[in-house]
């Protein structure tokens, strides 16, 4: 027995009401799913900046306080301020950590370059400081660190990461003077055997 018209509109009409309630849930449930991401990006984002930086900061200190007694006078500057936003596509979700290792004042080398991911990792590579501060396509040059997770970032991986750092900067470039530990060796070299920010 076929329905009657009336029976077929009614369900028809019922019908797309149906999908439009589905349609609804699904565009309510998908932004509750990016308001969520939104939110952890934020609270990764923060915590990047605060305890981070803060952890990378407190071994800078610690390494300038240890660099000051060494005969390379060199010692760490914060040069966070040359790089702004994401600096590379699918890369960083915010503002990077910058530091650079001087020697007398002159830059050696490139920069260390601390970035939060979007997978929730914090990764470290080496880079040429831009030139005017929003090159978006600085290269990175990798030196053997790991990314390590937010949430997994300690004052041991900070300390771990400014060695792993200073060890690649003096792979590939000169570091201060040679002092040489015999004190007449010195006097016949004199002053000019020692070399300062030159490439390796």
């Amino acid at each position: 027995m076929s329905r009657s018209l009336e029976t077929m509109l009614d369900a028809t009409l019922d019908m797309r009401q149906q999908r439009w309630l589905q349609h609804q849930a699904a565009q309510t449930h998908a932004q509750q799913v990016i308001d969520a991401a939104h939110a952890k990006l934020e609270c990764e984002q923060i915590r990047f900046h605060t305890e981070v930086r803060s952890l990378i900061r407190q071994g800078i200190e610690r390494a300038n306080r240890h660099l000051i007694k060494r005969p390379e006078h060199c010692e760490f500057h914060d040069v966070s301020g040359y790089y702004a936003g994401s600096m590379y596509v699918g890369g960083s979700t915010c503002n990077p950590i910058a530091y650079q290792l001087r020697t007398d004042g002159a830059a050696v080398g490139e920069a260390l370059l601390v970035e939060l991911t979007h997978a929730g990792t914090v990764e470290a590579s080496l880079s040429l400081l831009p030139p005017s501060g929003h090159d978006a396509q600085m290269p990175r040059i990798e030196f053997g660190w790991h990314p390590v997770r937010l949430e997994s970032f300690t004052a041991a991986t900070a300390a771990h990461l400014v060695v792993a750092y200073v060890a690649a900067i003096t792979k590939r470039w000169s570091l201060g003077r040679y002092i040489p530990s015999d004190p007449a060796a010195s006097v016949a070299t004199g002053d000019a055997a020692g070399v300062s920010s030159s490439r390796g």
